[in-house]
């Protein structure tokens, strides 16, 4: 999705090699959506008008107000997710954004009038049971030691919300006027952002050093002012968060997701005591590079597979048949709808091999009553780039599979982190089944290092992420936050609980300069702890039960966000989630995982690889 960590995976992302990217430009049918931009805009005009006479003069039984609401918000989830394409299409064009703002206003509305009759309708009314969890949510959060007074959450949010996008709009703004240095190379120069993915396989170690270098110089370019814009968001969200009565923005963010701060907590300290787990692992791939023939191997040295060997460039039928029999333990209907999704032919996919005027993202297009599309700004010539399609597929089929389930509009959508695990239980199953098909062993050792390090994104550094956006905030509440100098210092001290490579390389101090989502979406960044533990849960548990696990998987997949969270997980796995005992369970499939490509190096510096 739009919010996905769209950043390289530290110390051990293998890019390609050679190759050339796929000449491939689709552009999605969406006319099953709307005929065009012309028949959107009537459509749209009329949405609005049927909204407002519902809010303002429409019928007073409140169940038949709950079910027209649910017809039109589930219009309004077309109509945006149709501009949301349109928007990412030509970047450059304001209008399709500007209406994807008017109609999501429009689609609050709705929700707004549906929540309001279901508060006021009497809970044991037979009506209401469908509507349960929704009506829930309505009635708000009792958890909160000191609720706000009426209308106060309301107008904080409308005070606070823009500053926050403002705080946004600098950063991308500092972003666009860092300055990276030029390498020179074969007569020209790489630039040392642009070209960070040539210069990271480049031949020459003393182009990799400089390029690797030359990036962290560069984000450390604008590191004050970006210190100035991130503590002053952190301080506005912080005190909005105080003053809707529900402590601090950290604690409010852990509730809005349905965690508890503590279990948060706890959870964060059980990763931290694996990172034992993790130095062995980093230690292995240094190892093995020295092994090699690689004298006193350096982070930057870690892009390149082994000698000799050149990772495929894959044709999208190749992703796409390697997706859908990664998937094939959920059933071939599920896998039936990967390949249909992925399918070239069947033009639903929408991605270009050159970003253009596109927007550099990647989403589902998912909403009732259509076929789900796929929007991916630039297909690269890489792995990460096609586990990027992957992962959206998974988002898109799950929209899919909602529909074949008639899921209601109000439950189209639901928590953050449940809704990337999904996602990232297709990707891990990708990297796999690269890995299960592969016969070199130094082509299974590329894919199982793509699989571990995929692994540790989602656990590891998904940990560091959120450690490091809490303690900001605790930092800047307490005080002891004002400085860049002050931001590198806390970097390190938190990456360093997690892995050996902060205490090697100082300038990783400068990593929260590159989380984009502190700034797009304060806090956000936890969802992805929390969806990585559930996702490789899913990964272990689809082998070991194969008929009983796409039974639990599948029907929870096909009734959308209609319970809490955690009932949704147990389901999933058979029991409730204790989190801290999720993480012992991940890490043991991690250190499996670690010894298996301990013997596939074993095999390779025999001299068995080719």
């Amino acid at each position: 999705m739009n919010t996905r960590r769209m950043r390289s995976i530290t110390a051990s992302v293998l890019m390609l090699a050679t190759g050339t990217l796929s000449a491939q430009t689709l552009h999605a049918d969406d006319r099953s959506w709307f005929a065009d931009a012309a028949a959107e805009q009537a459509a749209r005009t009329r949405l609005s008008a049927a909204v407002a006479t519902l809010r303002d003069a429409g019928p007073t039984d409140p169940a038949t107000r709950v079910q027209q609401a649910e017809r039109l918000l589930g219009e309004c989830q077309r109509h945006r997710a149709y501009l949301h394409l349109q928007a990412a299409r030509n970047a450059r064009d304001s209008r399709p954004v500007q209406a994807q703002r008017a109609v999501a206003d429009v689609c609050d509305d709705a929700t707004g009038i549906a929540r309001k009759a279901l508060v006021d309708a009497p809970a044991d009314a037979r009506w209401v049971a469908p509507y349960a969890w929704l009506r829930t949510r309505a009635l708000g959060n009792t958890n909160s030691s000191t609720p706000p007074a009426a209308g106060v959450e309301d107008a904080v949010d409308e005070v606070a919300s823009p500053a926050l996008d403002a705080f946004a709009r600098l950063q991308r703004q500092l972003l666009q006027h860092a300055s990276y240095p030029s390498i020179p190379s074969n007569g020209g120069l790489l630039d040392s952002r642009k070209d960070s993915t040539a210069l990271s396989r480049h031949p020459d170690r003393a182009l990799r050093e400089a390029g690797w270098k030359g990036y962290w110089q560069g984000v450390a370019s604008q590191r004050e002012a970006m210190a100035s814009t991130l503590l002053a968001l952190v301080q506005v969200n912080d005190r909005a968060s105080q003053l809707q009565g529900d402590g601090s923005a950290p604690e409010h963010s852990y509730r809005r997701m349905g965690l508890d701060p503590d279990a948060v907590q706890a959870t964060l300290a059980a990763v931290q005591r694996h990172a034992p787990q993790r130095r062995a692992y980093q230690h292995e791939l240094l190892r093995h590079a020295e092994h090699m023939g690689m004298a006193d191997p350096q982070i930057w040295d870690l892009s390149l597979p082994d000698a000799g060997f050149v990772p495929p460039v894959l044709t999208l039928e190749q992703v796409r048949d390697t997706a859908a029999d990664a998937m094939r333990g959920l059933g071939s209907e599920y896998a039936s709808e990967v390949r249909a999704l992925l399918d070239p032919a069947q033009r639903r996919m929408d991605m270009a091999p050159t970003l253009g005027p596109r927007s550099a993202d990647a989403f589902p297009v998912a909403a009732p009553g259509v076929p789900s599309l796929l929007f991916v700004g630039q297909r690269g010539g890489t792995l990460e780039s096609d586990v990027e399609v992957v992962h959206e597929a998974g988002h898109a089929v799950h929209g899919q599979w909602m529909e074949r389930g008639n899921v209601s509009a109000f439950y189209r959508n639901g928590t953050s982190w449940l809704n990337e695990a999904y996602a990232i239980f297709n990707e891990l199953e990708f990297r796999d089944q690269l890995y299960r098909q592969a016969q070199d062993p130094r082509a299974k050792a590329y894919y199982l290092t793509s699989l571990l390090d995929d692994i540790v994104l989602q656990l590891f550094i998904a940990s560091e992420e959120a450690q490091l956006e809490q303690s900001i905030y605790q930092g800047v509440a307490a005080g002891t936050l004002g400085t860049a100098d002050d931001l590198d210092a806390l970097t390190l001290k938190v990456l360093s609980g997690y892995g050996m490579m902060a205490e090697r390389y100082p300038a990783l101090g400068a990593t929260w300069e590159t989380k984009r989502l502190m700034y797009e979406d304060p806090l956000y960044l936890a969802n992805y702890l929390f969806a990585g533990l559930v996702a490789v849960q899913l990964y272990v548990q689809d082998p070991q039960d194969p008929q009983g696990f796409r039974q639990r998987y599948l029907a929870v997949l096909s009734e959308g966000f209609d319970r809490a969270p955690q009932e949704q997980v147990a389901q999933l796995l058979g029991h409730a989630p204790d989190w801290s005992a999720l993480v012992d369970a991940d890490l043991q499939v991690f250190d499996a995982q670690v010894a298996r490509l301990q013997a596939l190096h074993a095999q390779i510096e025999a001299g068995q690889g080719g």
